[in-house]
């Protein structure tokens, strides 16, 4: 179910173009209204020096389940039992001339992207958001790249993990309001544990 529902959001997209706990500050976003598992889970606000969110912690019948923020990365990684699992937020700033024309390199050296299939920084209408606010997906240029394999299966991502994907969605967000940067999210097949909406810039 999840990688379906991943799959009808790509579908959709293509049709649109080739740390620690602190309180929530009076300017930061309300508490989501939503929970994956009202009697397991609870929400906290994470803030550091660059951004902030809502988060879920979970006690589940899997384990522990929660966000932390790695400095070295600059990324909030999907903790299980206090083991990292998955990056889902990222931030990456752009660096003056080429700003976002220069981050599918960055990527590439750094393994985010597959650099031997032909891809392009798509811009996509993902959800509602501020007029100051895009959305983007790295899609393969293949119109037949997100189609099952011979054998039925769902195809592996062709550009690379932050890529668009069947498996998962991932995205990056720009914003006028502080264009000095793009976050990388990856809201997974049914959905990590925080509110994408409510990423907020820091400084």
């Amino acid at each position: 179910m999840g990688a379906l529902k991943a799959l009808i959001v790509l579908l959709g997209l293509l049709l649109s173009g080739c740390a620690s706990l602190t309180p929530v500050s009076q300017d930061g976003p309300p508490e989501p209204d939503w929970q994956t598992d009202a009697a397991a889970c609870h929400w906290v606000w994470q803030e550091n020096d660059l951004l902030g969110l809502w988060s879920e912690v979970c006690e589940l019948n899997t384990g522990r389940w929660e966000l932390e923020w790695d400095e070295t990365q600059q990324a909030f990684l999907m903790l299980h039992d206090g083991v990292a699992q998955d990056i889902v937020v990222q931030v990456f700033f752009l660096h003056e001339p080429l700003g976002l024309a220069g981050l599918p390199t960055r990527l590439v050296a750094a393994g985010y992207l597959n650099n031997a299939t032909d891809c392009a920084l798509t811009p996509i209408a993902l959800r509602p958001a501020p007029r100051t606010m895009m959305f983007y997906q790295f899609m393969p240029c293949d119109p037949q790249a997100f189609a099952p394999t011979e054998d039925g299966q769902v195809p592996e991502p062709q550009c690379g993990p932050y890529g668009a994907s069947t498996h998962g969605v991932r995205y990056f967000i720009t914003d006028l309001r502080w264009p000095d940067r793009a976050i990388y999210v990856d809201e997974g097949q049914e959905r990590f544990l925080f509110d994408a909406r409510t990423i907020t810039p820091i400084r």
